[in-house]
């Protein structure tokens, strides 16, 4: 009884109090960060609730300052209770900031142990400041609105899951590039829009931005999955014009180098295999029909991908990790400079769209 006694006693002394202990009211909790400016003239924001009831009510903190942490430590002069990133949902950087190395303005994310590296990051057109500062009443806090909104997009396969963790490893992969969702302001209600994806080459932003469509494209030809990616095209036979939609259900996806010396030709083979969400002409149970749509489809696709390679290959940028396959089994076309290299590549692509599903009616 008494050995039972002793080991309770001193199992509660080691477990009484905890010497990293924070509390929350000593603490304003930011859920939101931008950033805008250059290594040696910065300004950040920092955007937190006002009210534990109410967490739509937030105030924003703007600092100056010569680097991040500088910033941050500026911004702790201007509230009544220290800064706190531990529940840090959205880091927002404007485009022309992120033309410099994106990681000068990261670094200090990554040291903290107590940051979060699940935070959602996107570049804005403009300054961060009016995409922080939004008129109308959110239907929930600032930095989860924008983690939500940016989710949303990822649900229907338009901006890749690209988290603070994901970011860190992009920027340090040889092989391939780094793209972040790209967030343009509606100048009447002031909310985001998503605009697509930033491109970038090693660690700088390229200042070519994919379209909603283009970028759709690419989590797809990247990732090999769909998740809601529907695409919209016009379907014209003879003196009839007919939308089609469709619903990419699965991608299936096979590469092949053919080398040559020192440097290769790249065939991307794709099999899109889709669902048609909407077709007004009908008649899908011929095979008349059917094989036409099928034929349109896989043309239409075939030159939007064209078109996407030419961009990402001007850019350059290589959001498809190609150069992972070369830095692997083909040492001789691979060099340390891979984004002037990538640029040079022939990349041919062969998509083949198949209707697997037509819904109720054919």
């Amino acid at each position: 009884m008494f050995k039972r006694v002793f080991i309770i006693i001193v199992v509660s002394s080691l477990l009484v109090g905890c010497w990293d202990e924070r509390l929350y009211k000593n603490l304003s909790v930011v859920s939101l960060v931008g950033i805008e400016g250059q290594i040696g003239e910065m300004k950040a924001y920092y955007a937190y609730p006002t009210s534990p009831d109410d967490p739509t009510q937030y105030v924003v903190i703007e600092s100056a300052g010569l680097s991040p942490r500088d910033l941050r430590n500026n911004a702790d002069l201007k509230v009544e209770q220290s800064l706190d990133l531990s529940e840090l949902s959205t880091i927002l950087i404007s485009a022309e900031t992120a033309k410099n190395p994106i990681y000068n303005f990261l670094d200090i994310y990554y040291r903290n142990p107590q940051n979060p590296i699940t935070s959602k990051i996107a570049l804005t057109e403009g300054s961060v400041k009016q995409y922080i500062d939004i008129k109308q009443k959110l239907p929930s806090d600032v930095g989860e609105y924008y983690q939500r909104f940016i989710e949303s997009f990822e649900r229907n396969t338009i901006f890749p899951k690209v988290t603070l963790k994901r970011t860190a490893s992009l920027l340090f992969d040889k092989g391939k590039d780094l793209v972040l969702p790209y967030i343009k302001r509606d100048e009447e209600k002031g909310t985001p829009i998503a605009a697509g994806l930033s491109l970038f080459n090693d660690q700088v932003f390229t200042g070519t931005i994919l379209d909603v469509k283009e970028s759709l494209l690419l989590v797809l030809l990247s990732s090999g999955k769909a998740t809601n990616a529907k695409i919209s095209y016009l379907w014209e036979n003879g003196d009839k014009k007919s939308p089609v939609s469709i619903d990419v259900i699965k991608v299936k996806r096979k590469w092949e180098i053919e080398e040559k010396g020192s440097t290769a030709t790249i065939h991307l083979n794709y099999k899109l295999n889709v669902n048609i969400e909407e077709f007004p002409h009908d008649r899908l149970y011929e095979d008349k029909t059917r094989k036409e749509l099928q034929g349109f489809l896989t043309k239409k696709v075939q030159e939007d991908v064209e078109k996407l390679l030419v961009k990402l290959q001007e850019a350059p940028s290589d959001a498809l990790g190609i150069g992972r396959k070369i830095r692997a089994f083909h040492p001789k076309v691979w060099d340390e400079k891979w984004g002037e290299k990538f640029a040079t590549l022939t990349l041919k692509p062969k998509i083949t769209v198949s209707i697997t599903r037509t819904g109720i009616l054919e």
